[in-house]
């Protein structure tokens, strides 16, 4: 396991900070899909089906005014932040194990 902050905020207001707290790497990159997939399904409430695709979900990450993971290395006994461009490479590659 390896313990993993996701620090996000959704607006350019400083209450909208957030973090979340998961015990893998995957926990935190399917919940950044589900954060996702929740605001389509809101922006699209009479859409049966909605699809997207790799590059609109990047797109979204990139939007977000903040996302970040902090992720707990075992070495170092402490945690090691990574980026937006980290989370996307995450994301991808879960992704490509889904299919």
């Amino acid at each position: 396991m390896t313990h993993t902050i996701l620090l996000h905020q959704a607006t350019n207001q400083p209450s909208s900070r957030t973090y979340y707290d998961f015990d893998t790497i995957q926990a935190a990159v399917d919940h950044i899909c589900t954060m996702y997939e929740t605001r389509l399904k809101k922006n699209n409430p009479t859409a049966q089906n909605i699809t997207y695709d790799i590059s609109e979900l990047f797109a979204w990450i990139d939007s977000q005014p903040d996302m970040a993971c902090l992720v707990f290395e075992v070495q170092l006994q402490a945690y090691s932040p990574h980026p937006k461009d980290w989370i996307k490479q995450k994301v991808l590659s879960a992704l490509r194990k889904q299919q």
